[in-house]
């Protein structure tokens, strides 16, 4: 796989972070847009200019163009919020755990991989470890956009 194809195939995972946290959240999509949004901001992994409605959320889950990927402080959001839950969710594809690796990595500013991948939680570990080393790689690499 090619950097640019571990990208691309991180890029199509990315909304299943937004389809799991639309699934397990306990509430409406609206009040879930919010949580995210609201997490962002208090976790420091984004700074979103509004609260998602559920339309939003549902668009971002499975986009149906480029400009309806979710944005990456909702990924990160999610993800954040995804690795602290009882329910354990899984990405279930390869290029969801690209997109979950791609994301994990841009969670925070990490020392090293190892780091990183020594803070994965244990359940997550098997699907992310071998997965870490390129998402570590893309994010250490010049690209142009």
């Amino acid at each position: 796989m090619t950097d640019s194809d571990f990208y691309t195939s991180a890029m199509a995972g990315l909304p299943s972070l937004i389809e799991r946290w639309l699934e397990i959240g306990d509430t409406t999509p609206d009040k879930l847009g919010i949580i995210l949004a609201d997490t962002a901001r208090v976790a420091r992994l984004g700074d979103p200019e509004g609260d998602p409605d559920g339309d939003t959320l549902h668009r971002w889950a499975s986009p149906g163009s480029r400009t309806d990927q979710p944005p990456a402080w909702a990924a990160r959001s999610a993800l954040f919020l995804l690795s602290q839950m009882p329910a354990h969710p899984m990405p279930q594809t390869p290029s969801q755990c690209d997109g979950w690796a791609w994301t994990w990595i841009r969670l925070r500013h990490w020392e090293s991989l190892e780091k990183a991948q020594d803070a994965l939680p244990q359940w997550l570990a098997p699907a992310l470890r071998t997965r870490l080393a390129r998402a570590w790689q893309d994010h250490t690499a010049q690209r142009l956009l």
